[in-house]
């Protein structure tokens, strides 16, 4: 089968969706909108606290694995990315976070004209309908549905209280360009739901008559012709299809699977490519490389207070699924992770160097590696390094498109990034002997035992150190001359006309923040261009 569009969108995640609402509002655009998994409108995804069962569920996620890393000795791990409509925000954890003013002003500075802060900032507010109390740095007429955590538990009101004593002060609105302090999270939420960007975006306009969706479609490859974009070859229900592209090919398949399409369309390291035979139309080295993912670690402490952890047997769990069937309220709207914070391990440093989740439940691992969900009241820290240094690269395994590509990452490749992480453990390990924090800790769950020097720290962190699920930069924009740069700085593929990739991969540099928000705001911001440009 082969049809004609104008735009088609390879990828329904937070960016794809995006993109097929904003393109499809000029009724003179047709736009077609391909995504491999589902609709994304099941149960578990609506619901807030289904995060847990939705990543690594290979119905929702595509369960990417890792080579081995000798800087985590040698471990694998899997990725996820989401598999549905609305991509990752259909299985994340629905933080909303935008990062530091600077990390963008840092990408201007870079070479990307039109990626400072100021001229993003319009872009989060034209995506958000924030449910909070009126501020100008949050926009109220967008689509996105973004809310205070309805019920948030105790245990994170000894936690803000014990930052604050600890020097790390309340930030009454995080998104206003710094993230620095302590804070209960803004969630995409709307009456108690999950709101990802399908929802948001697509759902209100999926009648419109020059916008398709197709669901279960796996793209091969890119065609490219002269130079040129000129459609998609994919495969639906088993059967090949092909959609001819008369204006732009837009990739937004996120930052490990849009490098991959990329390859195996004949774009990236020439070398690399004719070593699985495939031909090359644009030799471009960058394509796959700064692989940058927030490198993290955590400690877990038992507790004398209640938390989600004991709340986590059948019996409640039954109370608990009738009040949010019955109510949407209650223990199944909140996000696992509540409360964070943003802080220095060195008071020298101009920005946050660190960026701190509480999660009001605590998670440990038995001897195969399995997690095990804590039953007793518990809870747990996660952190990372808001801007690491250690970087990977992902390159093809196989010509095969059903092949999943090579994640190859030193996630604490930098010494830099292990030295912070270990700082930063003792800085929170600090604070839970602070009170009010220090009134209800009752003992350590992770690490155990608890080291008792740098050596022990470090050795703690290359052991049991993992993933933000921030992945981002292996398709990067830059400037003009800059060998490594895949884009321009709006988004064109160089060498390859009628090509923009659209998505977390496009980042330079990471952002000091989870990525849905930013994402989604590049996609708001490319959509406006796309448009203008036809």
């Amino acid at each position: 089968m082969e049809e004609e569009t104008d735009f088609v969108i390879i990828g329904g995640g937070s960016a794809g969706c995006v993109l097929a609402a904003r393109l499809s509002e000029n009724p003179a655009h047709r736009v077609i909108l391909l995504e491999a998994g589902g609709e994304g409108r099941d149960f578990l995804i609506n619901m807030p606290a289904g995060t847990a069962k939705l990543m690594g569920h290979r119905d929702f996620d595509w369960c990417l694995p890792t080579e081995p890393d000798p800087s985590i000795n040698d471990r694998t791990m899997q990725w996820a990315a989401g598999k549905a409509l609305g991509g990752s925000s259909a299985i994340n954890g629905q933080v909303y976070m935008r990062g530091e003013r600077s990390d963008y002003d840092r990408w201007a500075a870079m070479g990307c004209a039109g990626w400072d802060y100021d001229a993003v900032f319009p872009y989060f507010l034209k995506a958000e309908c924030f449910h909070g109390a009126p501020t100008q740095s949050h926009g109220r007429h967008g689509p996105l549905s973004v809310s205070p955590i309805r019920d948030p538990q105790p245990i994170g009101q000894y936690v803000i209280d014990a930052f604050v004593a600890a020097g790390i002060p309340l930030n009454a609105d995080y998104c206003n360009g710094s993230q620095s302090g302590v804070y209960r999270i803004f969630a995409t939420q709307k009456d108690g739901q999950r709101c990802s960007v399908a929802r948001a975006y697509l759902e209100p306009v999926r009648d419109r008559p020059n916008l398709t969706v197709i669901t279960g479609a796996h793209v091969d490859r890119i065609r490219v012709e002269n130079g040129r974009a000129t459609g998609v070859e994919m495969r639906v229900d088993g059967g090949p299809r092909i959609i001819r592209a008369r204006r732009e090919v837009l990739l937004c398949a996120g930052t490990m699977v849009s490098p991959a399409i990329l390859m195996r369309s004949g774009i990236g390291p020439g070398a690399h490519l004719a070593d699985h035979g495939i031909a090359v139309h644009a030799d471009l080295p960058g394509v796959g490389q700064n692989l940058r993912e927030h490198n993290s670690v955590s400690l877990a402490k038992l507790v004398s207070v209640p938390t989600m952890s004991a709340e986590l047997g059948p019996v409640k769990l039954v109370r608990h699924m009738l009040n949010y069937l019955l109510f949407r309220r209650g223990l199944l709207t909140t996000p696992a992770v509540q409360v964070m914070a943003a802080f220095r391990t060195d008071p020298a440093l101009a920005d946050p160097d660190i960026i701190l989740s509480m999660l009001p439940v605590a998670v440990t691992f038995n001897d195969r590696g399995d997690a095990v969900v804590e039953k007793r009241p518990s809870f747990s820290f996660g952190f990372h390094v808001a801007r690491p240094a250690s970087r990977g690269e992902i390159r093809l395994r196989s010509a095969d498109p059903d092949t999943k590509p090579v994640i190859d990452h030193r996630l604490q490749g930098a010494q830099e990034d292990v030295d912070k992480l270990v700082r930063a453990l003792r800085i929170v390990e600090g604070i839970c002997r602070t009170r009010p924090l220090a009134d209800i800790v009752t003992g350590t769950l992770r690490p155990d035992p608890m080291p008792d020097d740098d050596a022990g720290w470090e050795a703690y962190v290359r052991q049991w150190g993992g993933i933000g699920y921030h992945a981002v930069g292996t398709c990067r924009m830059g400037p003009d001359g800059d060998p490594m740069a895949v884009l321009d700085p709006q988004l064109r593929v160089r060498g390859i006309a009628g090509l923009r990739v659209v998505d977390a991969s496009v980042m330079p540099e990471p952002v000091s923040a989870n990525t849905n928000a930013p994402t989604i705001m590049i996609a708001e911001r490319a959509a406006e261009w796309i448009g203008a440009s036809q």
